[in-house]
């Protein structure tokens, strides 16, 4: 699906590398780890290894003083290290068994350092004996108690006996970026820098979205050659709320950035379905890591059913095999999601947003964590959002619920000018990019937040990658005029990289300025 002898829509001659084809990037017997040894001996690892070096630069300049230490939202840090805490006892560590006594499987170690976006439940004995785990409806003591079995019991602060009270805090963030750091945390413990730990990862995404690009770009399907392929790449790293989420390190942000990581991986792997068990474990990864990412499984499931844009006619067996081989990885880390979920709320699909603040949370109460009620308002953070201009300091004030995608990332509105569909692929390719947009942003569109406290929209990294392809097979040029709206997102989200979290005046807590 990606070859298309005789296309139109070749690269011209000029913007191919020596040794690459327009209509074959690799031989269909020729495995990828081969593909890729060919390509390190061609030096096409320069041009990566640039894009790195440059992103991580500038990541870390707009950054600057947080590059020092830990970030001020260290969650995932206090996972690893719990977990490390874990496996030592298990393995029969004297001072990690004392250290995890009394406590639940996956309760943190150490207390944390602030009450932001930490889910606890409350552990408590009446007086009569009686056992409740759960969470005050009420008045944080008395009233109303609703217990992890979701019964709801009344309890009077004489019934209580407070020496047997605890609150117990748990991680309610998917575990992925806590496992992958776990051999920094046993070096570092508490130390462990996730700054320069989400720097690494939004270079690296640099990277993967401009061999992304040139896949696509060799393969015939969106005929454009390095130039556009680098603009787009600046577009992604430096014009979106990619560049402003990367230098921030703390656990919203990280989880974000590798999140795009991970997906970036994933459609690598996923087109034309042609290696479904990394495309398998990558997605896998990518929703261990990001919950939503997990509707992105349409992706690879299109190339299967519809090879060559059209329904599957036959060769079922391939089929099935490529959707053993996707699915295996999907099974084991989701299985073990739930499991996670069971033994720290009691309930398989409750990962733990609704136990944030200690229940305490009145939205999450009486709506839920997805409800129609939240579209209006998060339909405005992604479209209409805007800050406010005033004629006296600091000129420009702007809502911590963001601003509208259209006006950080200007360049997307050429999502709507593509150019005409000319084949049954191009229409197919067109359709799922959208279609994969769609299942990830409506449940955005849904939650109970709308990504506050952030700069623009950021919930929008969890399909921007999708969004860039898009431009990409677009196949409308590049004008100056898009160049230039290029450049405008660059300053926009500059100035979000600059001033978020770090100059009030610009930022107001109201959602309409």
């Amino acid at each position: 699906m990606l070859h298309e002898p005789g296309s139109s829509y070749q690269l011209p001659e000029r913007e191919l590398e020596q040794g690459q084809t327009v209509v074959s990037e690799r031989g269909d017997d020729e495995s990828l780890f081969a593909f890729f040894r060919r390509r390190m001996g061609q030096k096409a690892w320069v041009l990566p290894l640039i894009i790195f070096v440059v992103s991580a630069a500038v990541y870390s300049l707009f950054a600057w003083e947080r590059v020092k230490d830990t970030s001020t939202d260290p969650h995932f840090i206090y996972f690893a290290n719990t977990l490390n805490t874990m496996v030592a006892a298990e393995l029969g560590d004297e001072e990690a068994v004392k250290k995890r006594e009394g406590k639940y499987a996956f309760e943190l170690d150490r207390r944390p350092p602030h009450r932001n976006d930490w889910a606890s439940w409350w552990d408590l004995r009446t007086k009569d004996g009686e056992h409740f785990r759960g969470i005050w409806l009420d008045d944080q003591g008395q009233g109303r108690f609703k217990t992890l079995d979701n019964r709801v019991v009344y309890l009077e602060r004489n019934q209580i006996d407070y020496r047997e009270r605890k609150q117990r805090f748990f991680v309610s963030f998917p575990p992925m970026p806590s496992f992958l750091m776990m051999p920094l945390a046993a070096i570092w413990g508490y130390e462990v820098n996730d700054v320069v730990w989400t720097i690494f990862f939004a270079a690296l995404n640099a990277v993967l979205m401009y061999l992304l690009l040139k896949r696509l770009s060799i393969g015939g399907r969106t005929g454009r050659g390095r130039d556009d392929n680098l603009w787009l790449t600046l577009l992604f790293a430096f014009g979106s709320a990619h560049l402003w989420c990367s230098v921030m390190g703390q656990v919203w942000f990280t989880a974000l950035i590798m999140g795009v990581t991970f997906t970036l991986l994933y459609m690598l792997c996923a087109i034309d379905a042609r290696h479904p068990l990394l495309a398998g474990i990558f997605l896998a990864l990518g929703f261990a890591t990001r919950a939503p990412l997990v509707f992105t499984a349409i992706f690879f499931f299109a190339f299967v059913f519809f090879p060559g844009g059209k329904l599957r006619k036959g060769d079922w067996g391939d089929a099935i095999k490529k959707l053993a081989l996707f699915c295996a990885p999907c099974l084991i880390v989701g299985l073990s999601l739930l499991w996670m979920n069971h033994i720290r709320f009691e309930s398989f699909t409750e990962f733990g947003h609704r136990y944030l603040a200690a229940g305490s949370l009145e939205r999450i109460q009486r709506f839920g964590l997805f409800n129609v009620h939240f579209l209006s308002k998060n339909l405005s953070a992604l479209i209409t959002l805007i800050p406010r201009f005033q004629p006296d300091a600091p000129f420009v004030v702007i809502s911590k619920h963001g601003m509208s995608l259209f006006l950080t990332t200007p360049a997307f509105f050429y999502l709507f000018l593509p150019e005409e569909r000319k084949s049954d692929i191009d229409k197919f390719w067109w359709r799922l990019l959208w279609v994969t947009v769609a299942v990830v942003a409506i449940p955005h569109l849904m939650y109970q937040n709308t990504g506050y406290a952030q700069f623009g929209y950021r919930f929008a990294l969890d399909y921007m990658p999708y969004l860039i392809v898009l431009l990409a097979v677009g196949r409308r040029p590049l004008s100056k005029l898009f160049k230039a709206l290029v450049l405008v997102g660059i300053a926009v989200n500059a100035f979000g990289a600059v001033t978020f979290n770090r100059f009030s005046k610009f930022y107001s807590e109201r959602f309409f300025v």
